[in-house]
């Protein structure tokens, strides 16, 4: 069994101890304010400088649309010219037809020739397939850029 003496001391340096924890507890809680203000300070310039990138990354984006874009019109213009010009040769075959109709004169027409002068423009049906596929992948290649620059 232990003293009367020797309990009265432990009790008292446990109480010294606790009053010490004590202290220390108070110390952080008082701290906390100022750490809770510290870290949402750090989120906060981490979200702006996220969004700095996520705008950036858009301008970039939004520069590669104008460019394909561009390419784009640069091609369907390109083609309305050559579409343009087929529609002068088929028109001008069949004015020949018309004139030669108009007179009578239609066993002079030389049809195997006028097949030759416009058989190319006759095999070229894929215009209006084409074009669609091309916005299609162009605005898919956007999106597909947008997502796998955020990891989705």
């Amino acid at each position: 069994i232990m003293e009367l003496g020797n309990f009265v001391e432990r009790l008292q340096n446990q109480l010294v101890i606790n009053h010490q924890k004590l202290e220390d507890i108070d110390s952080k809680r008082k701290e906390l304010p100022s750490h809770c203000q510290e870290e949402q300070d750090n989120i906060s310039v981490l979200c702006s400088e996220v969004q700095a990138r996520v705008g950036t990354a858009g301008e970039a984006l939004k520069g590669k649309t104008v460019a394909v874009y561009t390419k784009l019109d640069q091609e369907l213009s390109s083609t309305r010219e050559e579409v343009m010009s087929e529609r002068l040769i088929l028109s001008m075959e069949l004015e020949r037809i018309n004139e030669l109709a108009g007179r009578g004169d239609e066993d002079k027409f030389d049809l195997d020739q006028c097949c030759e002068r416009v058989k190319d423009i006759l095999s070229i049906c894929q215009f209006a397939e084409s074009s669609s596929q091309v916005t299609d992948k162009v605005t898919q290649s956007g999106t597909t850029a947008i997502l796998s620059y955020f990891g989705f």
